[in-house]
C-alpha cells in the first residue's frame, strides 16, 4: 500500500526536526528523521499492523502509531503518527498521514482539523477535474 502526507503533517515534521536540531544536534536529527521515515513507511505498508491503536473517538477510522515502535525501543521517540486510510490525491487508496504530534499533545482538534482540510482539498480537486472534463466535453462537436 502507498501513503500520502498532509500539509499539516509536513509542517509537524519540519517543526519536530527543527527543534531536534536545535536541542540535541545534527546526529540526533539524522536519527530522528530516520525514525519518522521508518514509521511512515511502516504504516504505509500495513496500516492495520500490530501496535497501531484505533483512535476512532477522534474521528472515524483514525489510528495512532507511536514512533518508539519504529525506533525499536521504549523511549526511542516521543511522537505519534495519526493516520487514516482512504482515497489519496492520486485517486489510489492508501494511508494518509494526518499529523505527527508529541505523545503528550492533545490530538483531537489538530487531527480533526487536518482530516477536514484534507477531505476539503480532495473534494476541490474532484470538482476541478469534473469541471475540466465538462469543459472538454462541451468543446467537442457532437
Amino acid at each position: 500500500m502507498s501513503y500520502e502526507i498532509t500539509e499539516a503533517a509536513r509542517r509537524d515534521i519540519k517543526g519536530i526536526l527543527g527543534k531536534t536540531l536545535t536541542m540535541v544536534g545534527p546526529h540526533h536529527l539524522d536519527v530522528y528523521e530516520t525514525i519518522i521515515v521508518k514509521g511512515i513507511l511502516t504504516v504505509g505498508d500495513d496500516p492495520e499492523r500490530g501496535g497501531s491503536i484505533n483512535r476512532s473517538e477522534i474521528a472515524l477510522n483514525v489510528k495512532l502509531f507511536h514512533l518508539e515502535l519504529a525506533a525499536g525501543r521504549t523511549g526511542g521517540a516521543s511522537h505519534c503518527l495519526y493516520y487514516t486510510t482512504g482515497k489519496m490525491s492520486t485517486g489510489a487508496v492508501g494511508t494518509i498521514i494526518l499529523r505527527v504530534l508529541h505523545e503528550h499533545m492533545g490530538p483531537r482538534y489538530k487531527v480533526v482539523r487536518s482530516l477536514n482540510e484534507y477531505v476539503r482539498s480532495q473534494t476541490e480537486d474532484d470538482c476541478e477535474s469534473a469541471d475540466k472534463e465538462n469543459a472538454e466535453d462541451t468543446s467537442r462537436p457532437k
